[in-house]
Parts: structure tokens; sequence; C-alpha cells
């Protein structure tokens, strides 16, 4: 009896010894799957199943609260759980040294809060048509700048908000997650009242390395001398990354935009058949911030904000 109890405690023990063993393992595979997919090709990757190592990586006091929506959006930018990590935590950063994005609460980064970001929205220097997809299925941001009336009183500030405004908005588009952005930025009448060399500065500096986005490529409109003048320092102080001074291209021709985006997804100023209303669009944002339909980059600071 002695024996056969013995034995049974064994075999319990084995048993015990073999689900931690495999338990163990399966942790190793998992962590090892998910450093592994570092090198693998975007298109490989089910960014899905990354998802639960992201959020132990990130740990409780950083993840908590926040949705899979927006830590998607990091494994969409990079399906690897370490850069996607040291992205996230990167716009955090970014977040708490620029508090007047995001989180001021004075100024909060939502229309119907804030009449000032639709004014400013409203006046039409950056849209981004739902419909406009470049050819490589990147979505199309259209800047004008001649619409930028520093004389009106609009502050930098204000118009950077304007900007990272439509820029959360396009992260919340598949074409932007997948695959990255098109920037198509009319410099046609443009005169030095509709320019503040900081802003550029502090808009590529809030999207270099703080953001879950890719720049796939930068298309400059007739650019006049004083301007590329200024993109030469902006290179030189250090705001543009090699890669992305890359894929900078200054046209002389809006003809030459048509060989990246399909001509008729562009404005009609612009040789295409798009008729556009931005008011239409500050509108329906409106209704989706009071519906809490929105998918906004805000929430990556809930997990700081409940710690």
């Amino acid at each position: 009896a002695a024996s056969s109890s013995n034995s049974t405690e064994t075999g319990n023990d084995d048993v015990i010894s073999n689900n931690e063993d495999n338990h163990k393992e399966g942790e190793l595979q998992t962590s090892d799957k998910a450093s592994s997919q570092c090198n693998n090709s975007d298109n490989d990757v089910n960014v899905e199943e990354l998802l639960p190592e992201l959020r132990k990586e990130l740990g409780s006091q950083v993840a908590d609260g926040v949705t899979d929506h927006n830590l998607l959006k990091f494994l969409r930018w990079k399906p690897c759980v370490n850069r996607a990590s040291e992205r996230f935590r990167a716009h955090i950063a970014w977040r708490e040294e620029n508090p007047f994005v995001f989180d001021d609460t004075n100024k909060p980064l939502l229309i119907s809060q804030n009449d000032e970001l639709k004014r400013l929205l409203e006046s039409n220097v950056v849209i981004a048509p739902e419909d406009a997809i470049a050819n490589d299925g990147s979505a199309v941001c259209m800047v004008r700048l001649r619409f930028n009336d520093m004389k009106d009183g609009r502050t930098t500030q204000g118009v950077v908000q304007m900007g990272l405004y439509t820029m959360d908005r396009l992260l919340e588009r598949s074409e932007a997650q997948t695959h990255g952005i098109t920037i198509i930025h009319d410099l046609r009448d443009v005169t030095r009242e509709n320019v503040d060399i900081s802003i550029p500065k502090i808009m590529f500096g809030a999207i270099m390395g703080h953001f879950p986005l890719h720049i796939k490529a930068i298309y400059i409109l007739e650019a006049p001398w004083f301007m590329k003048a200024m993109f030469k320092l902006l290179r030189t102080l250090g705001a543009f990354t090699k890669k992305v001074m890359d894929r900078t291209h200054f046209v002389n021709s809006v003809e030459e935009v048509y060989e990246v985006v399909n001509r008729d997804l562009l404005l009609e100023e612009h040789g295409g058949k798009m008729i556009y209303d931005q008011s239409e669009w500050v509108l329906k944002q409106m209704e989706r911030e009071r519906n809490n339909t929105m998918e906004s980059l805000h929430n990556c600071m809930a997990g700081k904000l409940s710690s």
C-alpha cells in the first residue's frame, strides 16, 4: 500500500513538473517569438498576437487603461515588441515635455471643447480627405501653407495642435497605420507672413521618434527660395532625419505628383476631381468626440494618470 501511495505521489510530482516545464517553455516560446518578429517583414506578422507581450513589456503602470486599438498603432508602426515599447515610452516622454498638445485642460485637443482649434482646422491649412490614398496605399495629407495667416491671432502652439490633431485622426485609419502617410506640401503663393520656423521644428520633432507614424514621402510643390533656405536650416538644426530627407522631394509642377497619387483623387486646384469641404469634416469629428467613438492617442497617458 505504501509503495502504491509513493508511486502515486511521484506520478503527481512528475505531472506538476512537466506542466511547469511546459508553461516555462511556452513563455520562452512567446518571448522568442516576440523577439524574432523584429527580424521578419511586416507582412509576416500578426500584430494582435504580440499585444499581450507588449502590455507585459510596458508594465501595468504604463499600459493599464490604454486601449488595444492604441497599442496596436505602435505594433503596426513596427511589429516588434521592443521597438514598439520604445516608441510608446518615447511618445509618453514627449507628451510630458510638451503638455500643450494633448494634455492642456484649458485648451484640450478636442474641437468640441476648443474653439480656437476648430477655427484653425477650418482655415484649411492641413487637410486629410479620407478618399485621398496614394498609389502605395498610404494615406495622403495635404498642406496649403498660404492659408496659415500668422497675423490673425493664431499662435505657434495653436498651429501645432491643429497639425497634430489631423495626424491623430490619420492614425485612426488603417491606411496610415499599415502604409504610413504621404504629404503633399503646396507652397504656392506662400509669403513670409505664413511662416514660423518653430512650427515645422516642433511638428517634425513630435512625429519623428515619438509618434507611431511612417512618413512614406513628402512632396514640396513650388517652394519659393526662402522656403528652400528654411528647409536647409531645419536640416542643419537636426529637425529632419536623413531618412526623411531622402524621402523629401521638391517638385516644380503638380503633374509630378500624379505619379504618386491618382490625379482624380486630388483636389480640383491640383487638377483632380475631389470636391472637399473641411467644415463638414470638422463637424464629423465634433460628433465623434461627443459620441466618444474616437481612438485618440490622448488615451496613451491613461496608465500614467491612473498610477
